[in-house]
């Protein structure tokens, strides 16, 4: 029951309020008076009402509501002088399933013994609550149908404040941009987006909408979208909120397609008509360079099979070896022809690679110059060397192709240069920084000259000046045309001057990569110095011709040779050699059974510690940049072409097999020091 209490409720509207005035101490709680109005409005008695005062707090209040009435009501414990109002639902003591939403206000003051005489009024604002629900399942509503309407519209839209920040765009506007959400853009302005080429016209555009309240209509501009400038049309209003403006709303359609379409088809038919005149001219030049190609190989062919005939008839032995030189020269011509029609087709078909590696930039072209050294000094000429790379350090490039280039220009200079005429290769740095430095080459003579109508074909193929043609001098016609498509390969430009009668200028520019000496690559041991006699050498070869002739060149200079007709039998041969006992492996590419990529391959697999080391040079017909990559992949340390030069055959031996004398020797002197 209600205690007696000594306070005094005057102010208490007791018919009406419906309130709650109690004591409440640190751990407990003394109801001291309970209104009409508030009996009234849960449609109990005082004493009913009492007792469900007095339950625990959980069993009053809704679980979702309960933490926040613990803390008002710790809250209004300590500082009781404080006036708080707050909302929360209270079950219905006669129907625990059911709650009422209450509003109470509470306030208080502190007592003499620490306890808190608390006011606390409460009204009914359940009605209010639940058309508030109402109303905001109804707006959740409307803004999920508005979502979807947005969402499903074809057209892009968006919309901004007033300082243009993004606030929201549709699905439309972020599958245009790629965007997964529109947290991509939402603060943020077009410029700040960076999609559009100028800020013009969109910027100014918005502008007189958010000042002055004008509305736009398609208006045209550029914009990037999937990593591509598009053109779009942009239609934008003002966003008004109770007379001011506050943003504006928009709308762009892409109109790329629309736009550019008759650009297109005019494109198209100038394309159409290009490449119209780009196949017939392919096919004209497909026909003069076959009919080109055809007549130059069997001009060497004819001499071969001709005076290979007249040998097969003589019977004096100096006669016979005249004409085995004559053959030797024809065949000479004809190899080079084949390789460089390889050479030239592989440019024009885009197939060439660059292969890079590290040299000291004042010895980059030694072999070079030493070749065309020997060649000048056979001929009587005056070969002049001018080299200003000595402070450049080391550089990376394709010294192979550089080296073709230069060689196909200082090789005419030579050739067309009479004995006691001059040659000259100048190099020097036109510019240099810590990357990169540009470098200029220049081969010049004192030869026949070419004439001024003759240098705009000078680097089509095929093309020899008449003049030359006339007075015997050979050649396939292709080195020039190989040069040019080497250079533009290495992003170099060359310049010709020349005049008849006082010789030529070939000029060189490039860019040449720098590089550092974690890049140099190890030099292999000098060849002069490699005794091959007594060497032993496996052959893996199938075609037995090919095989013979090997095999004639090996022991003509004293070597040992061990054959093998396919992959599978060198891997066995290889195999059963005593450890270290052969000295090089010479392996064919394309074998029946087993390729030479694959036993070479098996034989760096092998569990034997000269598996790893022996040197393997292919000797293969595939003569394409690819093919020697294939051949180092599969573990193979050179790779010579066929028909086979015995001189370069020989060298590459020399230095493989010097190379692994050293780690022969290395390994050896490890073995001994653990034992």
């Amino acid at each position: 029951m209600l205690a007696d209490s000594k306070y005094k409720f005057a102010n208490i509207d007791d018919a009406y309020a419906p309130v709650l005035v109690c004591r409440r101490y640190s751990d407990a709680l003394e109801v001291l008076h309970i209104s009409a109005g508030l009996c009234r409005m849960f449609k109990m008695s005082r004493e009913e009402l009492y007792d469900f005062f007095m339950l625990p707090i959980n069993e009053q209040i809704h679980p979702d509501d309960l933490v926040r009435v613990l803390r008002m009501v710790q809250r209004v414990f300590h500082n009781p002088e404080e006036l708080l109002q707050f909302s929360y639902r209270m079950f219905l003591p006669q129907k625990k399933d059911k709650f009422i939403w209450l509003m109470s206000t509470i306030y208080g003051r502190k007592l003499a013994d620490g306890s808190v005489l608390q006011y606390i009024s409460s009204m009914d604002i359940t009605a209010e609550r639940e058309e508030q629900e109402k109303q905001a399942a109804v707006f959740t509503h409307t803004n999920a149908l508005l979502e979807r309407i947005l969402d499903t519209t074809q057209t892009a839209l968006f919309w901004k404040d007033k300082e243009r920040r993004f606030q929201g765009a549709n699905k439309a506007f972020l599958d245009y941009y790629d965007f997964p959400s529109e947290q991509v853009i939402l603060g943020k302005t077009d410029e700040e987006m960076g999609w559009h080429a100028e800020e013009e016209p969109f910027k100014s555009d918005e502008w007189r909408i958010l000042h002055k309240g004008e509305s736009t209509y398609r208006v045209r501009g550029k914009c990037m979208s999937h990593g591509e400038m598009r053109d779009i049309v942009a239609s934008k209003r003002p966003l008004i909120e109770n007379g001011e403006i506050v943003g504006l709303v928009g709308s762009f359609e892409d109109v790329t397609d629309e736009i550019r379409h008759q650009e297109q088809m005019e494109k198209l038919n100038e394309q159409l008509r290009q490449a119209l005149e780009k196949a017939e001219s392919a096919n004209r030049a497909k026909s003069a360079f076959l009919s080109n190609v055809s007549h130059d190989m069997r001009t060497p062919l004819n001499g071969i099979l001709g005076v290979a005939e007249l040998a097969l008839q003589c019977q004096e032995i100096d006669k016979v070896h005249e004409y085995l030189q004559k053959i030797m020269t024809a065949g000479s011509l004809l190899k080079d022809l084949i390789n460089d029609t390889l050479e030239l087709s592989r440019i024009g078909s885009a197939k060439k690679q660059l292969d890079y590696e590290v040299v000291e930039a004042s010895h980059m072209l030694d072999r070079l110059i030493a070749s065309i050294r020997s060649t000048a000094e056979q001929k009587g000429v005056n070969f002049h060397v001018n080299m200003d790379f000595a402070e450049v350090g080391l550089v990376r490039l394709d010294r192979l192709k550089l080296s073709k280039i230069l060689l196909n220009f200082l090789s005419n200079a030579v050739k067309f240069t009479e004995a006691g005429g001059d040659v000259w290769l100048e190099g020097k740095v036109l510019e240099s920084d810590d990357c990169h430095c540009k470098c200029r080459f220049m081969v010049k003579d004192t030869g026949r000259g070419i004439s001024a109508h003759f240098i705009p074909k000078l680097f089509e193929p095929f093309e020899q000046e008449d003049a030359l043609s006339a007075q015997g001098v050979m050649g396939t016609g292709l080195g020039l045309s190989i040069a040019k498509g080497l250079l533009d390969i290495l992003g170099g430009t060359v310049v010709v001057e020349s005049e008849l009668g006082k010789g030529t200028t070939f000029t060189v520019e490039l860019e040449i990569e720098r590089a550092s000496d974690e890049g140099q690559q190890k030099q292999l041991p000098d060849s002069e110095a490699v005794d091959l006699e007594g060497r032993q050498v496996l052959v893996c070869e199938d075609n037995e011709l090919n095989r013979e002739i090997v095999t004639t060149i090996l022991e003509m200079n004293n070597l040992q040779v061990i054959t093998a007709e396919n992959g599978e039998q060198g891997v066995l041969q290889f195999l059963e050699s005593p450890q270290y006992s052969i000295d090089v492996i010479l392996m064919d590419i394309r074998m029946p059974v087993m390729d030479g990529l694959t036993a070479a391959a098996q034989i760096r697999q092998l569990d034997r510690k000269d598996a790893g080391l022996v040197p393997i040079i292919a000797l293969s017909a595939n003569a394409f940049q690819e093919d020697v990559e294939d051949s180092r992949k599969a573990g193979m340390n050179d790779h010579l072409t066929k028909p086979v030069e015995p001189e370069l055959l020989l060298a590459s031996m020399r230095q493989q097999i010097g190379a692994y004398d050293v780690q022969r020797k290395a390994v050896r002197g490890e073995q001994a020091e653990t034992h």
